[in-house]
């Protein structure tokens, strides 16, 4: 039987919506300054869409980037839920509404991205099977759809 993601959402929804909207993800290290020293806290991930260019301009496209946006933040809620006593992920203000990035041929998109740390304590250090989990959550975005940097 195939695991709900979310509500009337399964993986093979997930992974419609992620091919139907061209979503990729970037992970990467959390990284802050404690004592003077650097001391790696956390990952940061980040999800990338294209931008619904197939909505006229205005306020049509305007509420389909919204949606999208929506969407992400449920995918991310969704896949990340499990995690969530272990792990503390905060988004960040979304930024401009289109992002131009040269491994995506500059082709528009929206993006948004979350701080993952320690749910008890910030500057905790992360430890090695943290970066195996890392790896493992890269493989679930992965399979259920994502391209690892770009499409």
């Amino acid at each position: 039987m195939e695991r709900e993601s979310k509500p009337g959402r399964s993986e093979a929804d997930w992974a419609d919506w992620a091919k139907q909207n061209r979503v990729a993800f970037e992970a990467g290290p959390l990284v802050e300054i404690q004592k003077g020293e650097k001391i790696q806290v956390g990952f940061t991930l980040t999800l990338y869409a294209a931008l619904p260019m197939q909505a006229p301009a205005g306020p049509e496209r305007q509420a389909a980037i919204q949606q999208l946006r929506e969407d992400m933040r449920s995918f991310v809620h969704a896949v990340a839920g499990e995690q969530e006593r272990r792990a503390r992920a905060e988004m960040d203000p979304p930024r401009t509404a289109a992002v131009l990035r040269p491994e995506n041929d500059l082709k528009p998109e929206i993006s948004l991205s979350w701080r993952i740390f320690h749910a008890e304590a910030y500057l905790k250090a992360v430890a090695a099977g943290e970066r195996e989990d890392l790896a493992r959550f890269e493989k679930r975005l992965s399979a259920l759809g994502l391209k690892q940097g770009h499409w």
